[in-house]
């Protein structure tokens, strides 16, 4: 995730129409979006579109440690994060209270309020585990209030300091603290820490969860997919990406196991419908053809950090799309970037990361990364790499030397060179080649001795 700081300002409108959405959000149609396709789907080798990416063993023994990952939170005899871990956010936000979203200026007090509601002093408090029915923003904070570091951000701004991650419905989780007011649950996935409204989950014993992980996964193909009940009630609205226990089809639709709280916290199942062409077996039959086809339909996607408003930010983007296939990802860029065989940038210029890319990268399972960034390479066009990537904006700075930011805050096929035709360029800063890192081959083990992903300094 691209942690981005300061106000848009010092906008240039030569070379770029500037356009103004709802919300009064400023989106700019830089020229990459005006003249590639974005359709991820039509820079395909149509030729190897339908060969495995991986070989099936493989593949096959990735998806196992896909479900031994997925469902670790119902079998770990305590948390995976320490203390010093879950009170980061206190300790960092205490001192730095910030602004709300109107601009007023936080007290100390506030944090301290959280502080004493979350009494880490007896973390952890017991966990137990259990599943999400409601979608959920996990937080840094026990709140749903926002943390902005500046007291006016811009119109349309994406970010949220307190925004850790949002997850779907059907995640199992660990609880492993009960705020005193217990409104807030401390949660972790395997991929993710925060805390979540305690009405978003529901506590599982062993028959549920021998249910549920016995059952044989389905993974949403389609993106904001209703799901209703056996009347036609909606239930809710599944990401793409999301995984549930298939029962059965019927009539052009698929039965999945949903989950349910009831009066006590308890999980209850209960059966869900979808449409047929929204979910596919797990994992899906991994080839570049069907790894654009989901591509595509995320495609255009509003940028949101950690999953606000239910969107996507960058790493969140790459999770999901290889969600289906039974590849695991962690939450954030740079473990991301570890999670297999990882080819290091180091000391090479532009023009040799470039070729280097061409030359080992593989289309649609090669990620690109720059540190808060990941991107996933799909191909070349007209000589150069294409990527596909989910990012807020393209660094400018005027000839005063002012900083500001072209955004473009959507999911988006562009060159390693986005914005390379704006007259106010941040160069060498906003070119994405430069700041290039390294690149991730997926489902190849990483290298013994070979460098791994550092953060940035």
């Amino acid at each position: 995730m691209d942690v981005l700081k300061g106000k848009i300002g010092g906008l240039m409108l030569v070379g770029f129409l500037l356009l103004l959405l709802g919300g009064g959000e400023a989106r700019a149609v830089i020229r990459d979006l005006k003249e590639l396709s974005q359709n991820p789907a039509a820079y395909l080798d149509r030729g190897t579109a339908d060969r495995p990416l991986l070989l099936p063993e493989v593949q096959g023994r990735l998806s196992g440690e896909y479900e031994r990952l997925y469902f670790a939170p119902w079998h770990q005899a305590e948390p995976r994060h320490t203390l010093e871990q879950v009170t980061w956010g206190f300790r960092e936000y205490g001192a730095n209270p910030g602004f709300a979203k109107n601009g007023q200026k936080r007290s100390a007090a506030w944090v301290r309020e959280m502080a004493a509601n979350a009494h880490l002093e007896d973390y952890p408090q017991g966990g137990f585990p259990a599943v999400l029915v409601k979608r959920a923003d996990f937080r840094v904070l026990p709140t749903g209030e926002s943390h902005s570091s500046y007291p006016n951000p811009a119109s349309g701004y994406a970010f949220d300091n307190l925004q850790e991650s949002s997850e779907p419905e059907g995640t199992p989780i660990l609880v492993t603290q009960v705020s005193r007011d217990r409104k807030w649950v401390l949660a972790e996935t395997s991929a993710t820490l925060g805390w979540i409204p305690a009405s978003a989950a529901a506590q599982v014993d062993q028959a549920f969860m021998r249910r549920w992980e016995n059952g044989k996964p389905v993974a949403f193909v389609l993106d904001d997919i209703p799901v209703r009940d056996e009347r036609g009630a909606f239930l809710f609205q599944a990401p793409l990406g999301a995984i549930f226990p298939k029962i059965g089809e019927r009539d052009g639709r698929v039965s999945i196991l949903t989950a349910v709280r009831d009066k006590q916290g308890k999980a209850q199942l209960r059966n869900g419908w979808v449409k047929r062409a929204a979910v596919a077996d797990k994992p899906l039959p991994f080839t570049a053809g069907r790894v654009a086809a989901l591509a595509a339909a995320l495609a255009g996607e509003p940028y949101r950090w950690g999953g606000l408003d239910g969107k996507r930010d960058c790493s969140a983007l790459v999770q999901d799309l290889f969600a289906p296939f039974g590849l695991w990802l962690p939450r954030n860029s740079r473990e991301q970037a570890g999670a297999g065989r990882f080819v290091s940038f180091k000391d090479l210029a532009p023009a040799e990361k470039e070729a280097l890319i061409i030359r080992q990268g593989v289309p649609w399972r090669t990620l690109l990364w720059t540190p808060g960034h990941i991107m996933l390479y799909i191909g070349v066009h007209q000589g150069r790499p294409l990527i596909f990537h989910n990012f807020w904006s393209i660094k400018t700075r005027d000839a005063a030397g002012k900083q500001g930011r072209i955004i473009v805050g959507r999911a988006s096929v562009t060159t390693l060179h986005p914005g390379r035709e704006l007259p106010d360029l941040d160069l060498p800063r906003a070119d994405v080649l430069y700041g290039l890192a390294g690149m991730t081959l997926l489902g190849e083990p990483p290298e013994s001795g070979a460098p791994v992903p550092e953060a940035a300094p």
